[in-house]
């Protein structure tokens, strides 16, 4: 289950599967802009270079490369308690089961990959629910916390995007949908209306999201921050009655 508040007491310690340098960059630019000391992002695993090169601010930083989850040193082990996956969707059932094994403190992370197979999908909500994990997707540009946390592309890949979508700011606006254009494009909408974001998240594009409209409902129903939700529902589905058998159960 998604719990927001709990999120916010831990320091972000990311662990990204997969490479993207521009959703990669994206998160350090958010990181940098928000006044943290150092980078959420901690490891990345990916075959053929011990590291990658990014920006922190002006500074050039090398984020460490593994092979696999099993040669991160025991200390970052420990460390990790999020992750973004970027490998492909025919690997994210296999990948994301291990690390979910591997990483003791291990809290939820967000999946980008789409066309996930469907058994996949049914697959990893049940692990995930077994191991009181949150995960985010598949399909999904991630979810932000303003000034706290951001996983994916979510709000853009450009600093000049997440200043402009005022990311830096706390608010009280929760803001759901399955796309991610349209998640970006309320954002930005409710923070050109002068009022500010609590959390965002995008389900994703795929047939099952593992983190569906219910879910991310009630995390904001727990969330003392969150005083609206707006959610862009999709055509089809029963997403909404969902939502209103919660609303009947005063939920």
């Amino acid at each position: 289950m998604l719990n927001i508040e709990k999120l916010q007491q831990k320091e972000a310690s990311i662990l990204c599967i997969g490479s993207h340098p521009g959703i990669i960059q994206s998160m350090l630019d958010f990181d940098f802009h928000a006044g943290k000391k150092k980078p959420s992002i901690i490891a990345i695993i990916a075959g053929g270079r011990k590291y990658e090169r990014y920006f922190f601010g002006k500074r050039e930083i090398l984020i460490p490369v593994f092979s696999s989850v099993a040669h991160i040193p025991k200390n970052k082990i420990s460390e990790i308690n999020l992750f973004l996956s970027l490998t492909s969707a025919r690997r994210v059932l296999s990948t994301t089961v291990e690390i979910l094994d591997a990483l003791p403190s291990i809290l939820g992370g967000v999946i980008f990959a789409e066309n996930v197979p469907e058994k996949h999908s049914l697959d990893l909500k049940a692990f995930a629910s077994s191991k009181n994990v949150f995960i985010i997707g598949p399909a999904s540009v991630g979810l932000v916390i303003p000034e706290f946390l951001k996983i994916g592309a979510i709000g853009g890949t450009q600093s000049r995007q997440l200043t402009d979508a005022h990311l830096f700011e706390k608010g009280s606006v929760a803001v759901f949908s399955a796309s991610g254009g349209m998640t970006n494009e309320i954002i930005n909408i409710v923070t050109g209306l002068d009022k500010r974001i609590s959390f965002s998240l995008s389900f994703g594009g795929d047939r099952f999201p593992i983190t569906d409209p219910k879910d991310a409902f009630l995390a904001a129903e727990n969330d003392s921050n969150t005083k609206a939700i707006i959610y862009y529902g999709e055509l089809g589905g029963s997403d909404e009655y969902a939502l209103a058998e919660l609303k009947k159960k005063k939920k």
